[in-house]
């Protein structure tokens, strides 16, 4: 039977998700995307100084100025409630972590430390937004 208790009501918007973490999520997608382009900065020094092949170093340091962008407009994405922001940054912190791992087994620990961190807080926190995003077409 059916009861009217509070704990059986559906949740909200402003129960499922608090209007806070929304900006702490874009922070910390926007330092991921701080951190590739520095990397990819590391990969351009590497280059002009002889340390990395040239095809290589400017490849890879490309590619990770594209991800460094795409991550820093997931940020946006995301304080503006926009869908963006938590499918790629969804799939980005997938990739991240197995990129961690990568990292630990090549014994550079504190980098894949940092990497897996990043990639399990964020992903829970985006996931707990998925609920509190508007879907296309409806009210913001």
């Amino acid at each position: 039977m059916p009861t009217d208790s509070p704990s059986s009501a559906p949740a909200t918007d402003a129960e499922v998700a608090d209007p806070r973490r929304r900006p702490v999520v874009a922070a910390l997608l926007g330092l991921e995307a701080l951190l590739l382009a520095a990397t990819a900065t590391y990969c351009f020094i590497g280059v002009s100084g002889g340390m990395l092949d040239t095809r290589f170093g400017t490849g890879l340091g490309i590619f990770l100025l594209l991800f460094a962008l795409a991550l820093a407009v997931a940020a946006r994405s995301i304080l503006v409630k926009g869908r963006f922001g938590l499918g790629f940054g969804i799939t980005w912190q997938l990739f991240q972590a197995l990129i961690g791992a990568s990292l630990l087994r090549g014994a550079l620990y504190w980098q894949g430390a940092l990497a897996l961190i990043l990639a399990v807080v964020l992903f829970v926190l985006l996931t707990r937004l998925v609920t509190s995003t508007p879907l296309p077409g409806r009210g913001r």
